[in-house]
């Protein structure tokens, strides 16, 4: 993304954190357009990492407690629907993460 001048302000690819939001809105940009790649659209999975270890990965266990913790956190929403689905999936994921860090004999989080 360039401003008017042509000067870059975003780079290809990047991810957008909380601070180059609040620039762009600061700079009274509120929407973006985002345009796909069609040589990234169609080696799409192609070049994936290659899978983590299995020691890298949550136990069911640990997934079993990270579903718990969520259905209660999540109790009033519908993760089946957008944008609900990516925020619940987020959080699974972040979760399972700590769960983790923490290692099998974590209780709650």
């Amino acid at each position: 993304m360039h401003d008017r001048s042509g000067r870059l302000l975003i780079p290809a690819g990047m991810v957008l954190q909380d601070k180059q939001i609040r620039v762009l809105l600061s700079w009274g940009i509120s929407t973006v357009e985002i345009v796909e790649d069609e040589h990234a659209a169609a080696n799409d999975g192609q070049d994936a990492p290659p899978e983590a270890p299995a020691a890298a990965r949550p136990t069911p266990e640990m997934e079993e407690q990270a579903d718990t913790i969520l259905s209660e956190r999540f109790r009033h929403c519908d993760v089946t629907a957008h944008p609900m689905d990516g925020i619940y999936r987020l959080a699974r994921d972040q979760l399972l993460d700590e769960l983790m860090r923490r290692g099998p004999n974590a209780r709650s989080a």
